[in-house]
């Protein structure tokens, strides 16, 4: 499958695994929350996580469950792969647990994490209290896909920032 920047994905049908797994109901946070949690910040960074799944290891007694054939072998993931259907509720309690030290300023949408200050001198702290809890995790985030000290920038289909929030134009021209 291609990703939105030309890159190819990876996709295994899990439909029986997932059938067979016990649901895993953590909950999403709500968008409408996260991006009103950013108010009247004059400072604001996105991270997008690199690969954000395939940082995650899968315990060695759950591998085989997730083998999937190709024509010239068997391979079992050793990261957790996308298809599972308790993946993103695994990955948004790792961020979650991460995070929960600095939820003044900062939050994630699974592998989408913002961080947001009403002055300089906060925010360049809060992106390096963030940064060294990711860095403690072994996550690395994709620097071409972040916006560092930003008064505006997207982030989940919203133009946020300068006390206000507004869908992005395409989102909107789409419906």
């Amino acid at each position: 499958m291609r990703k939105l920047y030309g890159s190819l994905r990876l996709c295994v049908n899990y439909r029986r695994l997932n059938a067979l797994a016990v649901f895993d109901a953590f909950p999403m946070p709500q968008v409408d929350e996260l991006t009103e949690r950013i108010g009247e910040a004059h400072y604001i960074s996105t991270l997008d996580l690199a690969k954000g799944y395939w940082q995650i290891l899968v315990a060695p007694a759950d591998q085989p469950k997730m083998a999937f054939s190709m024509p010239w072998s068997l391979y079992e993931f050793v990261r957790m792969p996308f298809g599972l259907h308790g993946a993103a509720a695994t990955f948004q309690r790792l961020m979650d647990r991460l995070l929960a030290p600095h939820a003044g300023y900062a939050a994630a949408y699974i592998d989408n994490i913002i961080i947001y200050s009403p002055t300089w001198t906060h925010h360049k702290q809060a992106i390096r209290a963030v940064l060294s809890e990711l860095r403690q995790a072994g996550l690395t985030a994709n620097l071409q896909k972040c916006a560092l000290a930003k008064r505006e920038t997207k982030y989940l289909g919203f133009l946020v920032g300068r006390g206000t929030i507004r869908p992005l134009a395409d989102k909107v021209e789409t419906v």
